[in-house]
């Protein structure tokens, strides 16, 4: 009899199982559609507000059919997961303690140091005068954050001690009861996509990042696979099995963040999903492996087969600018890009219009204003693909001095 798996919120997971394996779902979701409510073996319409709820019901479905796992890749719902899995009394997936040690960043570096993990210097603070005693001890500059936020949520960079106040009042503001201040550390940056199945982690996708610079840290470019050597890159699937037993993370998935500084390797981030964006379908491409099947055969204790990766090698870019002003480009562009040597179609997404405008990556409300994806044989033949796009889409400026007033939006880190 096949698996039965319930999923926590995320209809893409679900199309997936649905299309790849045999798999009895269990989709449980907020406000469902009807194509939702199609979609899924056994649809479950809960509200994620309330998990005494959520459990009652998933709990309903289980006497009446029995559940073997529950995935989820929404960062909130993870802890939810780990109390389904002790509630349900299975065997496999991530537990609840697992999934708050990744999420609360300073219980993160706190378990990783005790396990001799090299990871920035960091401090909780409950106050504002309390941040700027601590960012002196540090050393400024440092990076501010929510204690549970991810992907640069919330970050900032502050060179000052009163920026530093003015950055842990915000987070307290918000109605967190602390804020995690860090070292700031500089150097290349590694995402690493891993499973860890019974004790055993399998790295399976490492991206070498390109960020832009402070305060915003924005994701301008990566590089797939790492250009790292095998002495590097061994050391680095080795800190990241270190990194997930620390948590105490198991048959589960985890995108995890890496610095290589001059002084060696920091462990960053432990979120434990699977990467978001486009980075999704960059792993399938280049591994041949489906990252929501992997989490779905990690949550029921085993490893995933991959089929034939497509392609070899993948480059993505974010559309970028030093200067504030009005943005032009060809929009017609976009879908119809002819010349490349790659046979993959290139992914190229704008959040913004022709004569909308944008800001500098460095602004606080600039960052990325769209990405381009690409797929192919080779990194030359992939930079050669990409002047062939820029060159297509021929993005450029509009000077404007008031474009900073007309931006009016969230600032935007990643690609």
């Amino acid at each position: 009899m096949p698996p039965r798996v319930l999923v926590l919120s995320g209809q893409r997971t679900v199309q997936q199982l649905k299309e790849q394996t045999d798999y009895d779902v269990v989709f449980a979701e907020e406000n469902m559609t009807i194509e939702q409510v199609m979609l899924a073996d056994y649809p479950l319409e809960v509200d994620f507000g309330d998990w005494d709820e959520v459990i009652a019901l998933v709990a309903g479905a289980h006497a009446d059919q029995p559940i073997d796992a529950v995935v989820t890749g929404v960062e909130r719902l993870v802890p939810l997961a780990g109390r389904l899995r002790a509630e349900l009394k299975l065997e496999h997936g991530i537990t609840e303690q697992a999934a708050r040690a990744c999420i609360d960043k300073a219980e993160t570096h706190r378990l990783l140091a005790a396990a001799g993990v090299p990871v920035p210097r960091n401090r909780v603070v409950a106050g504002v005068l309390e941040g700027g005693e601590a960012a002196q001890e540090l050393g400024l500059p440092v990076v501010v954050k929510p204690r549970d936020a991810s992907s640069a949520a919330g970050l900032k960079y502050c060179d000052t001690r009163s920026e530093v106040e003015g950055a842990v009042g915000d987070i307290l503001a918000a109605g967190r009861d602390s804020a995690l201040i860090e070292e700031y550390v500089t150097g290349p940056e590694f995402g690493v996509f891993a499973a860890r199945i019974g004790g055993r982690t399998q790295v399976v996708w490492v991206v070498e990042g390109e960020v832009g610079p402070p305060p915003t840290f924005v994701k301008v470019g990566g590089y797939f696979p790492s250009r790292l050597d095998e002495v590097r890159r061994a050391e680095l699937d080795e800190l990241a099995d270190r990194v997930l037993a620390a948590v105490g993370l198991d048959d589960w998935v985890a995108a995890l963040q890496f610095t290589l500084t001059s002084d060696g390797w920091r462990a960053g981030e432990i979120n434990p999903r699977v990467p978001g964006g486009q980075a999704v379908e960059m792993i399938r491409s280049t591994t041949g492996y489906e990252p929501s099947l992997i989490a779905t055969e990690a949550a029921l204790g085993r490893q995933a087969e991959p089929r034939a990766a497509k392609f070899g090698f993948g480059l993505y870019r974010s559309i970028v600018f030093d200067a504030s002003g009005r943005i032009d480009y060809n929009a017609q562009a976009v879908g119809s890009l002819t010349g490349l040597e790659s046979v993959s179609p290139p992914f190229v997404e704008f959040d913004v219009a022709p004569g909308d405008a944008v800001l500098p990556v460095e602004h606080p409300r600039g960052g990325a204003f769209g990405r381009i994806v690409l797929a192919g044989e080779s990194a030359e033949q992939l930079e050669r693909d990409y002047a062939k796009v820029m060159e297509q889409l021929a993005v450029r400026l509009v000077d404007d001095t008031a474009a900073a007033a007309a931006v009016d939006r969230a600032h935007t880190s990643c690609c």
